[in-house]
């Protein structure tokens, strides 16, 4: 179902979970994981250069960001917000800094949980709950996937998205 992008500014959270990799109940996410799996080798994460989109089934590209890390203090620079995600932030956010151009309504959990991922060296699953303030009920289950333009070094990461709407 396709929503009104004023429909997505959050309400409130209603809950949001850390999930294992192998909980992943989505199939295009299981699918950019792999992929991310297959391309980084045995490096904490590959390169932007040889994570190619275009590898992706279709239907999940457009539930995806890409971004660099600059700082410190952190950002995000976003190199690529799909389409379904300009839908659901209301704004166009390729080309623009988190932080540094004061993005607000979308990205807030991404600036919580991309220092964890950095943290962490390794891909962190989510699923959260919420309620936008027109009272629709969103639950979105989001992968994110390190990149390294070294091996060794976390330089971007990777956002794959699913979006379940409802209406509370």
């Amino acid at each position: 179902m396709l929503i009104p992008h004023d429909d997505f500014k959050v309400s409130r959270i209603v809950k949001s979970d850390f999930m294992d990799i192998g909980d992943l109940d989505v199939p295009g996410l299981r699918k950019a994981h792999g992929y991310w799996d297959k391309v980084r080798a045995d490096r904490v994460g590959p390169p932007r250069r040889e994570f190619r989109l275009e590898a992706l089934p279709a239907e999940i590209i457009p539930c995806m960001a890409v971004v660099d890390f600059i700082g410190p203090p952190l950002d995000f620079y976003y190199r690529f917000f799909g389409t379904r995600m300009v839908e659901i932030a209301g704004q166009e956010l390729t080309g623009r800094r988190y932080h540094a151009d004061k993005i607000t309504g979308y990205g807030f959990v991404n600036a919580e949980i991309f220092p964890i991922m950095i943290e962490s060296r390794r891909p962190v699953c989510s699923r959260t709950r919420w309620v936008s303030v027109r009272g629709f009920d969103i639950t979105t289950t989001t992968v994110r996937l390190p990149l390294s333009e070294d091996g060794e070094t976390i330089t971007g990461g990777v956002t794959a998205n699913s979006f379940q709407t409802g209406h509370v």
